[in-house]
């Protein structure tokens, strides 16, 4: 049974990470990196790798979440919280830019078709 929580989590003691510590951690900028240069050959070349990019951002997302549990200890929850907060910073990140970048694409590449009919 878990009993109660022995420290409480206060305004002070939480200090949330800006944009640019969460893009400039070097997991993070590498997967960000590589979906941007696979967006920008896909512009230019017009080759279609939006599912290409949706991927880097998922396999990003395991990446983050396997960080995250490399030192999670289940006899010590309290103190293992914070590694797994960590890496689900890179899990959902990765994610959103993989996804994000895809949907920019698909989006530009529509209606630029459009203005183009």
């Amino acid at each position: 049974m878990i009993g109660p929580c022995p420290k409480s989590i206060t305004q002070e003691s939480f200090s949330p990470a800006s944009f640019s510590d969460i893009l400039l951690d070097p997991i993070n900028l590498v997967f960000v990196v590589v979906i941007f240069i696979l967006g920008t050959i896909d512009m230019l070349k017009k080759i279609d790798l939006k599912s290409q990019i949706v991927s880097i951002g998922v396999l990003g997302t395991f990446v983050g979440i396997f960080i995250g549990l490399q030192s999670f200890n289940p006899q010590d929850i309290m103190n293992s919280v914070n590694d797994i907060l960590v890496g689900l910073k890179t899990a959902f990140f990765t994610s959103i830019v993989g996804m994000g970048v895809s949907t920019g694409l698909s989006l530009y590449q529509t209606l630029k078709g459009n203005s183009e009919s």
